[in-house]
């Protein structure tokens, strides 16, 4: 057989892929296809060698962590909500009645970002009805390390955890929008189960109720203490200025070679996040071979996906490229 047809390494990258831009309508990928000139054959295992790519996700994730829930004691468990726009929004002329995500050096630019959206023009109530400008404010202790908000009025808040029933059902009625361009509404992003809550420490879960809680506590309150207070309500814990901790890499040509946790197959590798937002993550592997085995004995193409810790695509801007390297045994 040709050795032609049976290379050592192989390197796939994603400006390689003619239709990058055109998977997804804003022109981000979170996969892509290396269709190769000369085909694979009779290989017997692939692993990955090394990657390079841009880390691309900013601390609060576009599409599920840029909604903020507290309750309120007056109405009595109703929620408040303090939302950020995408990073990527495009308002309509005229409208500037919200707040972007962005990029954040420091915990004190977040706090002053969240202040800005919960203040009087950092947000509308026609786009988010559970807005109530100037209700709560955010502040960050730098000897604790610990973010903390409080009321601005007499009513009594908490923070809300994310699997609360009733935040679970607001979530589904899509309330929540963004305006933009041409005119029309289109529903804020969110992935059920997670909110920015838990970047900001805030990251206790509904039913987590230590057995010294009293009975003045109220369920799903996402802090320790589970009460809701008009005093400065602390985090348990410190926020997390980083958007994904892990990457995980799926090929399509090891046919269920891999799985990860929750029973999806074709992973190739678990990629750690070891950079701050916007610099270059580059991974190699350790000289241990532990090639995928379950791979076709002809290989025309090469898809490459990249997943989040949660499960969730790891979109790219089009202008960053990612490359990887395949050892091929045989």
């Amino acid at each position: 057989m040709s050795s032609i047809n049976r290379p050592d390494k192989v390197t796939l990258t994603a400006f390689s892929d003619p239709q990058l831009q055109t998977q997804n309508g804003n022109g981000v990928y979170s996969r892509f296809t290396n269709v190769l000139k000369t085909p694979i054959l009779n290989a017997k295992g692939i692993q990955l060698l090394n990657l390079n790519m841009i880390n691309s996700r900013l601390q609060l994730d576009d599409n599920a962590e840029l909604v903020f829930w507290y309750q309120l004691f007056n109405p009595n468990n109703s929620l408040g909500v303090v939302r950020l726009y995408p990073s990527n929004y495009v308002a309509p002329p005229g409208f500037t009645t919200f707040t972007r995500n962005k990029y954040f050096n420091t915990v004190d630019e977040l706090v002053a970002t969240l202040n800005l959206a919960a203040s009087a023009g950092g947000d509308t109530t026609v786009n988010n009805p559970s807005w109530n400008p100037g209700q709560v404010s955010f502040s960050y202790d730098e000897t604790t390390r610990r973010i903390s908000f409080v009321s601005n009025n007499s009513n009594t808040v908490g923070a809300a955890a994310a699997d609360e029933p009733a935040l679970v059902s607001t979530l589904k009625l899509n309330l929540i929008t963004m305006n933009t361009i041409p005119s029309a509404s289109f529903i804020q992003p969110y992935v059920a189960g997670v909110s920015m809550n838990a970047k900001l420490g805030f990251a206790m879960s509904a039913n987590a109720r230590p057995l010294w809680l009293s009975a003045a506590s109220v369920p799903f309150i996402a802090t320790s203490t589970g009460l809701k207070l008009t005093t400065p309500i602390e985090a348990d814990a410190n926020p997390i200025l980083l958007g994904a901790q892990n990457v995980s890499v799926y090929c399509s040509v090891i046919t269920g070679s891999g799985m990860d946790s929750t029973g999806r197959k074709n992973l190739l590798q678990t990629v750690p996040i070891e950079v701050a937002p916007l610099n270059i993550n580059s991974y190699t592997c350790s000289a241990v071979m532990k090639p995928a085995l379950a791979v076709p004995s002809e290989v025309y193409e090469i898809t490459i996906e990249l997943l989040d810790d949660n499960g969730r695509p790891f979109f790219q801007p089009p202008n960053y490229n990612t490359e990887l390297a395949l050892a091929i045994y045989y």
